[in-house]
């Protein structure tokens, strides 16, 4: 009798179906452990980017509104919004603003490109502009006038005076013009030049001597006109005025900042630390009567306006 049980329950165990259930619960447990594994992985992917651009967020952040500042004539910029492209990079939006008296006037939009490595891309809006038949420049989408210089190392065949057209602008208006002077002026002299109700906003520093630029000219017209107008300059309004030996602490601390304007930001912080800072051009505002109290002044070679706010 022992020995028919012993057979009946050797008879009941299926090996074959024992093993198929074995497989089964291993095979589930791997892919339960796989994908485990595969969210881990995600997760700390998506985070880690995240993170990593935030990093290069911020480090654009500590630099670009401030290289804004200090390279485009009277004007300030604003982060927008931004967006993710993809999982490695993003795009960051400025928005750039002049202040005209007490009134801001919309430039265009800079975006920032980036990825989780840096690299940035910068779109500014100078890919938006718009050549008048009269060889004048606009911003869009504003119809914005492109402030420009004129450095007295570099001949120009023609150079724009628009006092002419302060006659046609509302008394109560107010102004933005971009000055240039005949030769290299200090503040004090520069600031000598202006009447009264002229108030002084953005100083176009020289970046390059005039033997480099000579030298350079000599090589090359096109490169020895792009040192002169190399576009440096001190900010006179706003919150944060800077003193010039401050102007030159802040270049200097903006080139410690990894970005491709390093180099150059701190070329310039070590030129104009041993050579002085001296201005080739000046923004101001004012009253079209005040301003053009200005046409008969040798030192003032070219004068452009800008933008023009009414009274509110």
């Amino acid at each position: 009798m022992k020995k028919e049980g012993k057979e009946k329950g050797e008879a009941f165990f299926d090996e074959a179906r024992f093993l198929r259930r074995v497989r089964w619960r291993s095979t589930v447990r791997s892919v339960l452990i796989s994908l485990v594994v595969l969210v881990t992985v995600l997760s700390l992917f998506y985070i880690g980017t995240r993170y990593l651009l935030d990093l290069q967020d911020n480090r654009i952040g500590l630099y670009y509104p401030e290289l804004v500042r200090y390279s485009t004539p009277n004007t300030v910029a604003i982060a927008g919004p931004w967006r993710d492209e993809g999982w490695l990079g993003r795009q960051k939006e400025y928005l750039l603003v002049r202040m005209v008296g007490d009134r801001p006037v919309y430039v265009g939009t800079a975006t920032v490109e980036f990825q989780i490595w840096g690299g940035e891309l910068i779109w500014d809006p100078d890919y938006t502009v718009v050549k008048a038949a009269g060889g004048k420049d606009y911003f869009l989408p504003g119809m914005v006038p492109v402030l420009k210089f004129f450095h007295p190392a570099v001949k120009h065949e023609q150079l724009p005076r628009e006092f002419d057209r302060l006659d046609s602008i509302p008394a109560g208006d107010t102004v933005e013009m971009a000055l240039s002077f005949d030769r290299l002026l200090t503040k004090q002299e520069m600031e000598a030049l202006l009447p009264a109700g002229v108030v002084p906003l953005w100083g176009a520093v020289a970046a390059y001597s005039n033997e480099e630029i000579a030298a350079a000219s000599q090589k090359d017209p096109g490169l020895g006109s792009y040192l002169a107008h190399r576009l440096v300059g001190i900010p006179f309004n706003g919150e944060r005025q800077l003193t010039e030996a401050q102007f030159i602490e802040e270049l200097r601390r903006l080139s410690e900042v990894p970005s491709y304007s390093s180099a150059k930001l701190k070329r310039i912080a070590d030129y104009l630390q041993q050579n002085g800072i001296r201005y080739y051009g000046l923004v101001v505002t004012g009253k079209p009567g005040d301003l053009g109290k200005l046409r008969q002044n040798p030192a003032i070679t070219a004068a452009m306006i800008g933008g023009v706010t009414g009274r509110q």
